[in-house]
């Protein structure tokens, strides 16, 4: 498991250490896996268009560890990669499903293994022809011991991942030994997209610095710490359907610098060195919006908001009250105000209110009212009897322990630190490094852990909730309950889109009655992005699109 922890505000996930089988993306209207299961219509040819030219380039606030798609879990990697690289199939904004570079698809009964016809028009950046036999070498090198524990070999090894067989050379069946429902959705992300498989066997360990795909750009060079450049791919007409424009890619050439100062990618904007600048401060991004000297970009990620995982097992939180006061002690609004100035959303449960199945009412059962938590704290024996602040039961005080690598500001910190103290609570937060933090989760020496988890679809609820990984196996609060399980279990294998709903309801509620997470915020994407910058948006996971963007004069 790869360790690295919060890089910027654009991670995909962290817990205070990273669980690589986490996923991107946004909207409510992602369609469940049972939408997906008829076998699309020939990808549209389009007559290649006019490329517009020019350079854009873009300040991230992190550099990619690789550009193996495989290999992959962060934001800053997946923006890349999204233009590196195609996938099996494509998934418009909206949530519907296209040709990517597979024409047709078809799954068995029970969804285990996934038939694909394929394009035969199609060259990877350096000549390959694309074929079976590279799916096959891509999704064998993903499941490989070469590959760590990431996002790609998460999504397989999650699902029995049995093997790739090759049909005939337009023809692949990908099988599982489990039913897989979401596989269709998972075969249009980044992480299973499709790598050249002479580039796989000549660079080996160092593919993630030489990466060969088939998408609208090529990889030219990567300068450490400094930029990574990308060059149109002249060849591209197999974008998705669903996309602006058919044929090359608008801009001729991509280069991301890396800035990791907010303040340098700021400065950077106003002088033009960069066009658009990820994560950049909120207050001088509104101010630059307000004197239309810029456009915010921002996505809500749905998914696992930012939330506090509590051990249900270990005192003082192994009393559902006492969890109930830590969440009524707290004020989300302000929380994202704090991390977000007016970009942000607090969030009130456990999944955002841009993922399909959220629930209205398990997301309404908790409000600020610090009142109400001390109530609940005096009648669970709680009291602050010397009047030092900290409220003392039987001897023992009210202590929380918090392990944690420091993902966002110290004011931010402080002020939930101070809402908890306020209560009474002894919090005792402890930064260390991601190693550091998750050696102490897996010795149970931990009240708090830190979450959040991009994608569309509830289905990371299975891996951070179900009691077959309590106890360092991902679902950090150790809660056991028979009905969450049944929920969480039949709704990652039911291809029904009504039943999987209703699963994910019962699940969101039984999850906040139960008090077992302290919701803080929807985690935002934000850019900024220059007046001349035309055609800007994003995919369903929160990701720009490059494709379809040009530059004006």
């Amino acid at each position: 498991m790869k360790s690295t922890l919060f890089k910027g505000l654009s991670v995909l996930m962290l817990i205070g250490l990273l669980l690589a089988a986490c996923g991107g993306a946004p909207a409510d209207t992602e369609a469940p896996a049972a939408d997906a299961t008829e076998a699309s219509a020939e990808a549209t040819e389009a007559p290649a268009e006019e490329a517009s030219g020019g350079t854009l380039t873009i300040g991230l606030p992190v550099e990619p560890e690789t550009l193996d798609p495989g290999d992959a879990v962060y934001v800053q990697e997946q923006f890349i990669l999204m233009n590196l690289f195609d996938s099996l199939l494509s998934i418009s904004p909206d949530g519907e499903l296209h040709p990517g570079l597979a024409t047709a698809w078809e799954p068995n009964a029970d969804y285990s293994e996934f038939t694909f016809t394929l394009r035969q028009d199609v060259t990877f950046h350096d000549g390959t022809p694309f074929t079976a036999e590279a799916v096959k070498a891509s999704f064998d090198h993903i499941n490989s011991e070469a590959v760590l524990e990431s996002g790609g070999k998460s999504l397989l090894q999650d699902h029995s991942y049995v093997e790739t067989v090759v049909v005939d050379d337009y023809t692949v069946t990908v099988k599982f030994g489990a039913s897989y429902p979401l596989f269709l959705r998972d075969a249009s992300r980044q992480w299973l997209s499709i790598s050249s498989p002479a580039a796989l066997e000549a660079s080996g360990a160092d593919y993630g610095r030489n990466p060969v795909g088939t998408g609208p750009f090529k990889f030219v060079q990567w300068d450490a710490q400094s930029q990574i450049v990308l060059e149109r791919n002249p060849d591209y007409n197999w974008g998705p359907e669903f996309a602006a424009h058919q044929g090359p890619a608008k801009l001729e050439q991509v280069v991301f610098r890396i800035l990791p100062e907010a303040a340098t990618r700021l400065t950077a904007f106003e002088t033009g060195e960069v066009l658009i600048a990820s994560e950049p401060p909120a207050l001088d991004a509104i101010a630059l919006a307000d004197s239309g000297a810029a456009a915010i970009q921002t996505f809500a990620q749905p998914g696992v908001p930012a939330i506090l995982m509590i051990n249900a097992t270990k005192a003082p939180t192994d009393n559902v009250d006492v969890r109930k006061a830590m969440i009524l002690a707290v004020n989300q609004e302000e929380l994202a105000q704090t991390a977000f100035q007016e970009l942000g959303l607090p969030a009130t449960s456990v999944i955002s209110p841009t993922t399909w199945a959220y629930d209205e009412g398990a997301a309404s059962l908790y409000s600020y009212n610090p009142e109400e938590a001390a109530r609940l704290l005096d009648e669970a024996g709680w009291v602050d009897a010397d009047g030092d602040g900290v409220r003392e039961k039987d001897g023992e005080t009210l202590t929380i322990d918090w392990p944690d690598n420091p993902a966002w500001s110290e004011a931010f910190n402080e002020l939930l630190i101070g809402y908890l103290s306020e209560a009474g609570f002894d919090v005792q937060y402890r930064s260390m490094d991601d190693g550091a933090a998750y050696e102490e989760l897996l010795a149970g020496n931990y009240t708090l852990v830190y979450m959040y988890w991009t994608r569309p679809d509830p289905s990371p609820l299975r891996y951070l909730f179900h009691s077959e990984n309590a106890n360092g196996g991902g679902a950090w609060t150790n809660f056991v309950n028979e009905d969450l399980d049944n929920a969480l279990a039949d709704a990652d294998t039911n291809t029904d889109e009504a039943a999987r709903e209703q699963d994910y309801i019962a699940a969101q509620n039984i999850i906040m009655e139960n008090a077992l997470v302290l919701p803080m915020f929807t985690v935002n994407t934000s850019y900024i992005t220059s007046p001349s910058v035309q055609g800007f948006s994003f995919d369903l996971e929160g990701y720009p699109y490059l494709y379809d963007i040009s530059i004006s004069e």
